[in-house]
């Protein structure tokens, strides 16, 4: 295995570390909304006030579950996907269309890293917080979805790059596509 490849892993298996610790505080948040639901309905029907900030505190928690979640399924290659149109393709074509493609969403998913990084900035200078029942600051919802739109751009690259590789190694005939 020569040095390019021992980094290359190495990358890939640090990329699949961050997705995964993420999505486990990506269910930390999800339960976290689940949790605090439930006490606030029992709060409720026992006549006790109830949580205040209920709402402020959900969407915290929701905006961890979805985003710290987006790297590890891209690395299970469980995003929503249409493949329609790239089926019909095969070989060359194929190969070129779904390069280009890898290339175009970790592209996208880069520049939605790098603006959620100005807004998460903007938001630690200027100590914005939520106006609501409780002032709840902004900065770790706005973290989250810098973290998952960074983790996403970062598997969307290792999912391109072993695309790549895979499709050269592959033993596929000319007009079949490498699966």
């Amino acid at each position: 295995m020569t040095a390019v490849a021992r980094i290359g892993k190495l990358t890939a298996t640090v990329v699949h570390a961050l997705s995964r610790t993420l999505s486990v505080l990506s269910i930390g948040g999800m339960a976290f909304v689940m949790l605090i639901v439930v006490y606030n309905v029992v709060l409720r029907e026992v006549g006790s006030p109830e949580v205040r900030g209920i709402v402020e505190y959900s969407e915290l928690g929701m905006a961890l579950a979805a985003f710290f979640a987006l790297g590890e399924a891209e690395r299970r290659r469980q995003h929503v996907s249409v493949n329609v149109l790239l089926d019909r393709f095969q070989g060359t074509t194929y190969r070129v269309l779904r390069v280009a493609g890898g290339v175009g969403t970790a592209f996208i998913a880069v520049l939605l890293a790098v603006a959620s990084w100005q807004i998460l900035s903007d938001s630690l200078a200027t100590g914005e917080y939520k106006l609501g029942l409780v002032r709840l600051p902004m900065w770790p919802a706005r973290f989250a979805v810098f973290a998952g739109f960074l983790i996403l751009a970062l598997e969307q690259l290792v999912t391109l790059v072993e695309d790549i590789v895979q499709r050269r190694v592959a033993t596929s005939g000319p007009d079949e596509p490498a699966r």
